[in-house]
């Protein structure tokens, strides 16, 4: 077939002949970069492969020195000995705070510190606090004993054993200068009730404070964390650090509560203003008469009923007749209340 046969090579009188029409077989320009290509094609997994490889043993080599922990402070000061430090407290269960870091509570043995200078604080609940500023070298070791504040025993004697009193003769007449100690949970005066002014731990005193009350008007009952401990004015020493709730009560009058902190040597003053309470009271005399009440006349010749506001409480109302007499009675108006009374002068 014509479609088949080979393109005729040109002569060589055409290839010398500039002007005559010639044939060259076509090549495309991505020829050259096509081999590279292939190339790449070709050997891929190979490539793949060994970048794998490369990588993982780079990884194996490496991870030792970036995933290993970082050398601690006693590792990085090997060149110097740590020093500790060792704290006891009097009485014991102190928390004791080194610098910004709380070391635990008391006893503490050999608690490991850098060389340096602390501020060593020891603090135990109604106690208060001790504060020691304390140098460090390399390898010391450093010991504290804080004893808070205590009765010093009588000399002769431990603070452990009881003051001895010698027993009392059957003959002897009882001293009049003797008092009784008060029963449990009774109220004292110029003192918190159920508080004894020694040492409620043995022969460790507690921190305690002062605290002053009053009212107006005076003569209020006060009621001091659930127990009344008389009228105002009053003062209440030796009252152990806290919070407490005060009340005031009078008759006649509203009831006020307070609560008040007390901290260590230091006096607290609560005051209360206590608002009276009103009520009404109506008198009728008969047949009539002058109306007193409380001795302060009210009423002149009444024969109707007068009604008047009186102050909560006891009054005495008087009514008064000038051929038959007077008669007088004791009323109680109730807060808020009304009181009706009728004074029959005829009936003495």
């Amino acid at each position: 077939m014509a479609d088949d046969a080979p393109f005729p090579e040109p002569d060589d009188a055409a290839r010398s002949d500039p002007d005559s029409a010639s044939w060259e077989p076509y090549q495309s320009p991505q020829g050259s970069r096509g081999g590279a290509l292939r190339l790449l094609r070709r050997h891929a997994f190979s490539i793949t492969a060994g970048a794998a490889a490369l990588a993982i043993g780079l990884l194996i080599y490496f991870a030792p020195t970036r995933l290993g922990p970082a050398p601690s402070a006693s590792q990085s000061d090997r060149g110097q000995a740590a020093s500790t430090l060792s704290v006891s407290s009097q009485p014991s269960s102190a928390v004791v705070i080194v610098g910004a870091d709380t070391a635990g509570v008391t006893p503490i043995n050999d608690y490991p510190l850098p060389p340096g200078t602390y501020l060593v604080t020891v603090d135990r609940a109604n106690y208060g606090s001790l504060d020691t500023v304390l140098t460090l070298s390399a390898g010391q070791s450093a010991a504290l004993a804080p004893r808070f504040s205590r009765d010093e025993p009588p000399s002769g004697r431990s603070s452990d054993e009881p003051a001895a009193s010698p027993p009392p003769s059957p003959d002897a007449p009882a001293s009049s200068d003797e008092t009784p100690d008060p029963a449990p949970g009774r109220p004292t005066a110029n003192s918190r009730p159920g508080t004894s002014s020694a040492a409620t731990d043995g022969d460790i005193a507690p921190v305690t404070g002062t605290l002053v009350l009053r009212a107006t008007p005076e003569r209020a009952t006060v009621t001091f964390d659930g127990e009344e401990v008389g009228g105002t004015p009053a003062t209440l020493d030796e009252v152990p650090t806290g919070t407490y709730d005060v009340t005031f009560s009078r008759s006649g009058y509203g009831t006020v509560a307070r609560r008040v902190d007390i901290t260590a040597s230091d006096t607290a003053t609560v005051t209360a203003t206590l608002e009276q309470q009103t009520g009404h009271l109506r008198v009728l005399v008969r047949p009539w008469g002058s109306i007193y009440i409380d001795d302060q006349r009210r009423a002149e010749n009444s024969d109707v009923w007068y009604d008047t506001a009186l102050p909560a409480g006891a009054h005495t109302v008087t009514a008064r007749h000038p051929a038959l007499g007077e008669q007088s009675r004791s009323v109680t108006v109730a807060p808020q209340d009304t009181q009706s009374v009728i004074m029959d002068l005829r009936e003495q």
